[in-house]
Formats: C-alpha cells, structure tokens, sequence
C-alpha cells in the first residue's frame, strides 16, 4: 500500500507542474534560510554553556548610585575575590582575570604586536572555564612559575611555529620582561565569550606595578573581572550580600560601599549588567522571524494544496465509492506532503551550502552548518516536524473529508477550504508587512547610529599605539603636508574604557560615589577634535596642566557643582583645579547614556596616537607614518586604524541585525508574492469561462484585471490594517534598547503598508492580466 501511495504522490507531483514546483520551492527556500536562522540563534543561545559546570559559575558586578547616577560595572576590586574564598564556604572557587595592556613580544629574533587579547590571570581559571582544552601543560597547575604564560594554539603556531612549546620563552619588548610558556590551551569554541590568546601569571602584575597596592589590596583600583563558582544549590543573592557585607566591614566610610551582584555566566553574552537587553532582544527577533518565514511558507503549501483539492474532486470521490477508508485518504495525502517535505529538504540542504559565505559574512560567525552535528539534527527534525504539522495534516484531513456524492458531480462540501485561504492570505501579508516595517526602522535607526553627530570629529583620522613617541617623530609628522594635526590621549575617544571612583570635590557628600569616565590628553586633543568647550580654558602644555582638570557637562550636572571654572577638585589622589568644561560627546555605545567625564593632561602617560589628515590624501600620511616609524622605532611593528572604523565596530551587532532583516524581509515578500502568484493563477483557471463570456460581451483587460485583483487587494489591506499597531509596538520596544534613537515616523508604517500593497498588486495584476488577454474562444471550450 505504501508503495501504491508513493507512487501515486509521484504522479501527482509531476501532473501538479509549476504548482508543484511552487510549493516544494517556496517551502525549499524558507527551510533553508529558516535552519541557517535557527542555527544562528543556537549558537547565541549556547554561549559559555561549553564550560561543565557553567550553570554554578557567575559573573561579579559592582553597583554604585542611586536614580541618574546609578551605575552598574562588570568589574570589581582585586581585594573582594581574593577574601571570598577564604571567608565564604558556599564559594567552591574563585578567578580575576586582569588588563593586561597590547605590547610587542620578541620571540627568537621576530617582533610581533598583539594587543586586545591577552589578560592576567590567576591559577584557578582553568577550574572555573574548565571548558578550555589544553592540549600541552597541566591544567591543574597552569603556571609553573611567576613570570609563565598560557598560549593558544594560534598564538603558538604564530610565535614559535608549533604548538609543542612548553619551556620556550620569550621577551616583551616594552618592559624587557622573559615570560616562560607553561602550557597551550586548544581553541576556544566560537561560542566563548572569551577570546584570549595570552593568559599572563597574576604575580606578573604585582611585580610590574610594584608601586601600587597589589591585587589582594587595593580596593580603589575596579580593574578586575571576578568569576565565582559556587557550590551546588547556593543562592547567588545571598553570596552577594554578603561580598557587600565583606568590604562594607573593611571600609572606613561604610555606607560608601558599592553592593555586589552576582551574574549568570551563562546570561553574560546577551544581557548587560545594566539591564539592558539588546543582545537578547536582538535574537528573540530573529528567533521570531525564523517561525514568521516557515509559517509563512506553510500557508503557501497549505493555501496552494486546499485550493487545488478541488481539481481532485472525482479523483476522492472514486476512491470513496470503491471503499477507501478516511484514513487511507488522509494517509495517501500525507505521503504526497511528506515527499514534498522531503524534496524541498533536499533542495535547501543544497542551499544551505550555498548560503554558507553570504552567511558567515553578514552575521560574522565562522563555524559551519554540518549534517555531522547532532545539533543540526534536532533543529531539521523541530523544523520539518513543525512544517509537517502545518501544512501536512490540515489538508490531509480537509480533503479526506469531501462528501463523495458532491465529488463525483465535480463539486465540494468545503469549497477547497476558500474561508480558510482567505484567512492565511491576511496572516501571510501581516506577517511580510511588519517584517517590511521593522527593516525600515532598523535601517533609519543604523542611519541615525552613523551620521549622529558624536560630539567630535572623527573623519580622516588614523590612530595607533606609540607608547614611546619620541619628540622628533612628532616633529618630522607634522611636517608632512597630508598631516593636519597630531594629538594623543590613554584611550580612544569613541571608546573610554577606564574610570574611577577617586574624585572629590567642594561641597561633595562624603557618603557619595560618583564613578567618572577618565581619559588623559594632550593640549591639542581638544581643538584637533572640534570638541566644544562651553566654559573656562584649554590644557596650554604646561607643567600647571598636572593639576588641571576639565569635565563634560554631564559630570558637572551630575556632581552639582555650580559655577565650575576654578573650584577644587580631585583626582585620583591629586589636588587642582577644574579649568574648563566641555559640551558631552559620545565616549561609549549610543545604547549608553552619557557617561560623567574627567579630562586630565599628563601626556608623558599618554600612548593612543591620533593622526588627523587632509582627507585627500590619507594613504600618503600613513606611507609617511610608517616610514617615520620604521626610522624612529623599528622594534615595534607599525599597526594602525581609523577612527570611523573602530566607532562602527561598536555596532557590528546592530549592523548584522539589519543585514539579517533586510535579507529575511526580501525572502518573506518573495515567498508570500508566489504564494499570492499560485491562488491568483488558481482562481484565474477557475474563472476560465465567467472571463470568457465576460470579454465576449465586451469586458476590456482593465476590467478583468480588477475583477481578479479586487478581493485579494481587499486581503492585502486588511493585513495593513492589523499589521500596523502590532509594528507600532515592536518597533517602540526594540528602540527601547537605545539611549539616542530614531523618531518613529507614521509614514515608516505607511510606507511599510504601500509596499507590501505594490508588491501584491505587482504579483496578481501579472497573472490576472494574463488571464485577460487569452482568446475567449478557447476559454469558453475549457472544461
């Protein structure tokens, strides 16, 4: 019987022609761009979950402030890891990983610059990420020595080139320190949040900073991301009040002590400390478009097969008459539905592969899709049982139902399910139409992240890192005529990454912390940069500058000091005065609010160097830069980048967002306008002679084309009409994310509206034309 019901679905399937294949390609091309979707919000889903224990290890916040002045940071005092584990049982272990700054490293004879990737660490990271394979060392003991290293295979191979290196040595040129390899660890998976290279010895930080209070002292110094494994069932609020307990009793001025909270490692990826939840939103959306695009390849199978049910009337009605059972009717067309599933698999498999590149290029992962996986399993497995479910049962049971009297006379009972297509048509375009609204206001928003004045001028500028910049180099740069301007800070002005609690002031409550954003500058940092100041002076290069300091106005509004210009204050133990105050730019992600900002100048400390040029000729200033430096410093390797370049890396994810958007919001118009081609084409076969005789008593094409066109119209504009609250609110909520957004215009959702509009009347007014212009004669002969 089976092979009867394959046979039969054979038949069927090639007698169906491009109704066929509109219904295996439809559900070929949601399939695959569904499963690559799916796979995407996998792999979000599943960073750091690699780590054996991950679900007992959480990430250490520090909470200061109340209202507008509340801040929440990712990293915590030295101190507070090293006494958590000696004073609270319920933590089983306990790891700080350190900055360790970008450096040049001589390994037998070669230079090599890495920067980004390296931390401290202490002895127990491979306890807490036990995760991470080494493949040479000992994983219980990872440094064997103070100064000893832990490597990736990648820095290994790029090194020494073999990962067999364990007892090799090398020489960071900066400092003229010999670090000794202890052991290389295995890649880390792509769904890692950390992407280390080089895990130093924590004791290698407190010798190289010797002048300052060491990691198991210093409670100022935030520098520090703390993880804490907890033992089994232990409730990580409790553990956080009583960290807070811990330094509130260590600190003199008690009620000045931030309180402690603890994350999920497992939540870090997706959700910030401060609550905001754009990551996850970001993959909630995506997760929800993947079920829109296979929902709406399932109405089209499910609006294409109902409709032509019709034709298989006399067909049904045979097979009842002679005997046939509702379940072998039913069954028969679960077998056809099952081969279309399975054909359209075949096909998208095939395009998966194909999709591969244009997929890792827009949503920037590098592991592949691979039948090899388990994983890839379960998500083919969910998808096609989620597709069988849709489009597989309701017409086998819709059509198996047909009274068989109506069918052998060439009608139906169910009118091929007409009320039901109708229903799937406004849902189909409801969903295409909020796709089309949501990829309008992810474009206008990602226009507005670019063209947003930041508060500074960061066109045509290249920066690098020259901690030792010698004056003569500066010098002979400035001569260069494609040069216009030279000025150098600690970080980069698109993204500070220090701060410090260590401020005072007139009339500050002593009960207060106030965590400001700090950047140290030069004197030309500010006028190079067009940032404005709104009062007092700039740094003039003298030695005064040391006890000059210069806010933003937000620190300013948020410490409350009126009048600024002249009034003491501190910083970082040292005593001046605030000389200027500058209008607030962009130092952080345009999801942040502004941070309070304190500007000082000590340029001897200073080692991001920001070479402002004409714009005409920017690759001849970098030549000259090179040259220069190869001259000046030919121990460090030149490496360089712009300004606009690392400010828009800051929003790589809102970038792929639209990417993704834009290329899933193309595949929902197309699938839903072949959808819409197949019943436009359908109802037009079953109008064959109404348009016949229609032409013959002189109907023009206009006319037959609106007969076709009108209700599907009427459809299309329903949908507009329910589509539109719901974009409304979507698209208010995902701004939400944002703290400088886009204003949601009425004619983005009218626009999103007139579009899917066009694109229905594109797709029905091709056929319904078609269909008018054919010879009523022959319309007329047709049965």
């Amino acid at each position: 019987m089976l092979y009867n019901y394959i046979k039969i679905a054979f038949r069927n399937l090639r007698s169906g022609g491009w109704y066929s294949a509109l219904n295996i390609g439809g559900l070929a091309v949601v399939l695959a761009v569904s499963l690559l979707l799916s796979w995407w919000v996998r792999d979000e889903l599943s960073f750091d979950r690699f780590h054996q224990e991950a679900k007992r290890v959480y990430q250490l916040n520090t909470h200061f402030g109340k209202g507008e002045e509340e801040m929440t940071l990712t990293s915590s005092p030295g101190p507070i890891g090293h006494l958590a584990v000696q004073r609270l049982p319920e933590i089983e272990s306990v790891v700080r990983l350190g900055y360790f700054p970008s450096g040049t490293f001589l390994v037998n004879g070669q230079t090599f610059a890495e920067k980004d990737n390296l931390t401290y660490a202490d002895s127990s990271f491979l306890d807490i990420f036990n995760g991470f394979r080494m493949i040479h060392g000992n994983a219980d003991n990872p440094f064997t020595s103070p100064n000893s290293v832990v490597l990736t295979e990648k820095l290994a191979l790029k090194f020494f080139g073999t990962t067999d290196v364990v007892g090799k040595s090398f020489v960071q040129v900066e400092t003229n320190e010999r670090f000794s390899v202890s052991g290389v660890l295995a890649e880390a998976p792509d769904n890692s949040s950390f992407r280390y290279n080089m895990y130093v010895n924590m004791q290698v930080r407190g010798k190289k900073f010797a002048s300052e209070k060491s990691a198991n002292e210093s409670w100022d110094n935030y520098d520090f991301s703390t993880y804490i494994k907890l033992q089994p069932k232990t409730d990580p609020e409790a553990v956080g009040t009583k960290l807070t307990a811990i330094q509130t009793d260590l600190l003199k001025n008690k009620e000045n002590a931030p309180d402690y909270l603890l994350q999920p490692l497992v939540d870090i990826h997706l959700q910030s400390v401060e609550g905001n939840e754009g990551a996850m939103q970001q993959v909630k959306i995506l997760g929800i478009v993947a079920l829109l695009l296979i929902s709406i390849g399932c109405i089209n199978y499910v609006n294409l097969t109902t409709a032509r049910a019709t034709r298989r009337n006399r067909e049904v009605g045979v097979r009842k008459v002679v005997g046939a059972q509702t379940t072998q009717l039913a069954g028969q067309l679960l077998v056809e539905s099952a081969m279309t599933l399975g054909l359209a698999l075949l096909i998208a498999l095939s395009l998966v592969y194909l999709l591969l590149p244009f997929y890792s290029e827009i949503t920037g992962k590098a592991g592949r899709f691979s039948l090899t996986d388990p994983h890839a399993w379960q998500l083919l497995a969910g998808t096609l049982l989620f597709c069988f479910v849709m489009a597989g049962i309701y017409p086998a049971v819709l059509v198996s139902k047909f009274n068989p009297i109506l069918m052998l006379r060439g009608q139906s009972n169910h009118s091929g399910g007409a009320g039901l297509r109708k229903t799937l048509v406004v849902v189909q375009f409801t969903l295409a139409t909020i796709l089309i609204g949501g990829t309008f206001v992810i474009g206008n928003q990602l226009r507005f992240i670019r063209e947003r004045n930041p508060g500074f001028n960061r066109e045509h500028v290249f920066t690098f890192n020259g901690k030792e910049f010698p004056p003569q180099f500066r010098q002979a740069l400035a001569a260069e005529t494609s040069i216009s301007a030279i000025s150098t800070s600690t970080d980069s002005p698109v993204n500070v990454s220090s701060g410090t609690t260590m401020v005072d002031w007139d009339g500050k409550d002593k009960n207060r912390t106030l965590i400001m954003a700090q950047m140290g500058i030069d004197k030309d940092f500010i006028p190079n940069f067009g940032i404005q100041l709104v009062a007092g002076k700039n740094f003039d290069g003298s030695k005064a500058d040391e006890t000059h300091f210069i806010l933003n106005e937000t620190a300013v509004k948020q410490a409350g000091i009126k009048d600024p210009v002249g009034k003491r204050f501190r910083h970082e133990g040292v005593e001046g005065v605030i000389t200027g105050v500058v209008k607030d730019f962009s130092i952080t992600s345009i999801r942040m609010p502004i941070w309070p900002l304190v500007l000082f100048s000590r340029p001897e400390n200073n080692h991001v160097v920001h070479i402002h040029t004409t714009g005409q000729s920017a690759s001849g200033a970098i030549a000259k830069a090179e040259k220069l430096w190869k001259q000046y410093m030919p121990q460090y390797p030149f490496e360089y980048q712009f300004l606009d370049e690392e400010y828009n890396r800051l929003y790589k994810a809102e970038q792929q967002t639209g990417q993704l958007f834009n290329f899933f919001a193309g595949v929902a118009i197309l699938i839903s306008s072949l959808g819409l081609l197949g019943l436009a084409s359908f109802t037009a076969e079953q109008r064959t002679k109404e348009i016949g005789i229609r032409k013959v008593l002189g109907a023009t094409v206009p006319d037959i084309t609106v007969l076709l066109s009108r209700d599907f119209i009427k459809l299309v504009l329903i949908a507009i009409v329910i589509a539109t609250p719901v974009n409304w609110f979507a698209i208010r909520h995902w701004l939400q994310g944002f703290a400088y957004k886009v204003d949601v215009a009425w004619w983005t959702l009218i626009l999103s509206g007139m579009l899917s509009v066009v694109v229905a009347l594109l797709t029905i007014s091709f056929q319904s034309i078609k269909a008018a212009l054919a010879n009523p004669v022959k319309s007329l002969k047709a049965d």
